[in-house]
């Protein structure tokens, strides 16, 4: 309490010196996922809690340059310890017309990419949506390309080194009106999406661990229609899905499966529809040993064929609340796993 309370005379003392801005945040994400049916993929369970996370930080030159500080903490219902599984938060943003640049330790959801469940499954959603690292932003008419970088891992005697970095591109194709990919009624598209994983080792390491090598990459077509007369879109993008993943040092270490990935999202007023299929080698080939180290994407692309449709209902809407109710059905040729969902987000600001 006594670190927080300097903290804010600190920003207090560089506001009246330099006649800079005092900014603060404070965002809220809760989820209650219950899970149940085959689980021959994916383990049935129930995820449920609430994530908060309160910053505070200092602009200056009319909000271009930005430092920031908070904690992320999550509360999981039914745990004793209450506010736990927290990360710091600690970034510098530099933000103009078009670029953007961040560093440190920040939220995911900063992203401008799509980002789908092959790449961050729910759960990586749920439990770990911080990046500490840093992240590239350049928007323009037609689109827009980012690049990030998240270290995920310190070397020690016990823990791997480890980092992911990322990639989102898009482009719209054919003649432009309005403000690219805010105010035009249709466009066809192009892009990619993926990542790079690298999964290294211990200090003093012996010959069974290896380090490991994942390249996921996700290049795409789309076309997209919206209406603003009835508040209705559609948005249907075919590409390929290709992964290389590489243990160094094993005779049969190299594997390249690829398949066909089809995804579809509708809304109509507060009703969203959203549909993704799946098909050909089996994605994240080393399996289980590896899902949630390396492999952060939703464990079903092991499958060789998979479907996953989310139907939401937005039933809380303004300006500072988002709130959805759905289910969430996962096929697969082994059966049926849906859940039921609910989601909120709050994001509250503003200046001092």
């Amino acid at each position: 309490m006594k670190r927080l309370f300097l903290f804010i005379l600190a920003l207090f003392t560089i506001q009246i010196s330099f006649a800079q801005k005092i900014e603060w945040k404070l965002g809220a994400e809760g989820f209650f996922d219950n899970g149940e049916g085959d689980d021959t993929y994916r383990t049935t369970m129930t995820y449920s809690g609430i994530r908060a996370t309160p910053e505070l930080g200092v602009s200056w030159d009319e909000g271009k340059h930005r430092l920031m500080g908070g904690y992320s903490g999550l509360l999981e219902f039914g745990k004793k310890h209450g506010y736990t599984d927290g990360s710091p938060v600690l970034y510098y943003q530099y933000k103009t017309d078009p670029l953007t640049f961040t560093f440190g330790s920040f939220q995911r959801d900063q992203l401008l990419g799509d980002y789908p469940s092959f790449m961050f499954s729910d759960t990586i959603r749920y439990y770990r949506p911080m990046i500490q690292g840093f992240a590239f932003q350049h928007k323009y008419k037609r689109g827009f390309f980012e690049a990030f970088i998240d270290w995920t891992g310190f070397r020690s005697d016990k823990d791997r080194e480890q980092f992911m970095a990322g990639l989102s591109f898009k482009h719209a194709i054919g003649k432009i009106e309005g403000d690219g990919f805010n105010k035009v009624n249709d466009r066809f598209y192009v892009g990619i999406e993926g990542y790079y994983y690298h999964y290294a080792l211990t200090w003093n390491a012996d010959e069974k661990q290896h380090i490991h090598d994942n390249l996921v990459a996700h290049p795409f077509i789309g076309y997209q229609i919206e209406s603003r007369v009835v508040d209705a879109s559609l948005d249907v993008r075919a590409g390929v899905l290709a992964s290389f993943d590489r243990e160094r040092g094993l005779d049969n270490g190299r594997r390249t499966p690829v398949g066909f990935l089809g995804e579809i999202n509708a809304h109509y007023k507060r009703f969203f529809l959203e549909n993704i299929l799946y098909a050909g080698g089996h994605q994240q080939p080393f399996g289980k040993k590896y899902f949630g180290k390396f492999y952060w994407g939703d464990t079903y692309y092991h499958a060789p064929a998979y479907n996953r449709t989310d139907i939401k209902y937005l039933f809380i809407f303004n300006r500072f609340v988002s709130a959805y109710a759905g289910m969430i059905f996962n096929m697969t040729r082994a059966g049926l796993n849906w859940h039921q969902v609910v989601t909120l987000r709050v994001n509250l600001g503003g200046r001092l």
